[in-house]
C-alpha cells in the first residue's frame, strides 16, 4: 500500500461549485449538465410529507425541485418550489382542507405528466439539443430513463443548465392548454 500525503485546510478557504467552471457551453455534451443517478442520490420526498414543511426543507437546502416517492421508495412524481408556493397552496385549500393539511402528493406533478428523455438518446446530444427540447415542451425538467434497464437514471433542470452556462434564471412557460388559460381567467 502506498501512504498518501495528510493536509490541513486552514489556508484553502474556498468551497468550489459546478457552477463556477466556464466549461459548460451550448455545444458541450449533455450529459455535463445531467444530474446522475448513479453518481448522486436524487433529492426526494415522502409523498405523505407535509406541503408546508417540504417548502420550509426545500428553501433551507437552497433546493428547487425533489422527485416524490411512495412508501416503496418509487418515483410518483416530482415537487418544485414553485408548486408549492403560497399562491399555489391557496389554490387547492377548501372548506374541508386547510394548508396546514396538504401534503407534497397534492401539489406535485405526477409521474404521467413529466416529460423524459432517454439516457440512450443524451449521450449523443448538446446542452443546446437539450435545452432547446425543454424549451420547446415548455417543462422546466425532465427526468431521464435508462431503456434498456427499465430505470429512472436521473434529471435535468433548466435552471442548473442555466447556471452552468453562467445566464440568469430561464424563463421556460408551459405551453398553454385551454385548461391553462381557463384556470387563469377564472382564479
Amino acid at each position: 500500500m502506498r501512504k498518501l500525503n495528510v493536509y490541513t485546510v486552514d489556508h484553502i478557504d474556498h468551497l468550489i461549485q459546478p457552477t463556477e467552471f466556464a466549461d459548460t457551453t451550448l455545444k458541450s455534451p449533455a450529459l455535463q449538465i445531467f444530474n446522475d443517478f448513479r453518481h448522486s442520490a436524487p433529492a426526494i420526498l415522502d409523498a405523505e410529507t407535509n406541503a408546508l414543511e417540504a417548502l420550509d426543507m426545500m428553501t433551507h437546502e437552497h433546493c428547487t425541485f425533489k422527485l416524490v416517492v411512495d412508501a416503496h421508495k418509487e418515483m410518483i412524481g416530482l415537487i418544485s418550489t414553485e408548486q408549492l408556493s403560497t399562491q399555489n397552496i391557496m389554490q387547492h385549500v377548501s372548506k374541508d382542507l386547510k394548508a396546514s393539511e396538504l401534503q407534497v402528493v397534492d401539489l406535485m406533478r405526477s409521474r404521467e405528466n413529466l416529460i423524459a428523455l432517454s439516457y440512450q438518446q443524451i449521450q449523443y446530444c448538446t446542452v443546446g439539443d437539450v435545452l432547446n427540447t425543454l424549451q420547446h415542451n415548455g417543462e422546466s425538467y425532465c427526468v431521464v430513463i435508462d431503456l434498456e434497464n427499465h430505470q429512472i437514471r436521473g434529471v435535468i433542470s433548466a435552471r442548473d443548465i442555466a447556471s452552468r452556462l453562467h445566464l440568469p434564471p430561464l424563463d421556460i412557460e408551459r405551453q398553454p392548454t385551454f385548461l391553462n388559460i381557463f384556470d387563469r381567467l377564472y382564479a
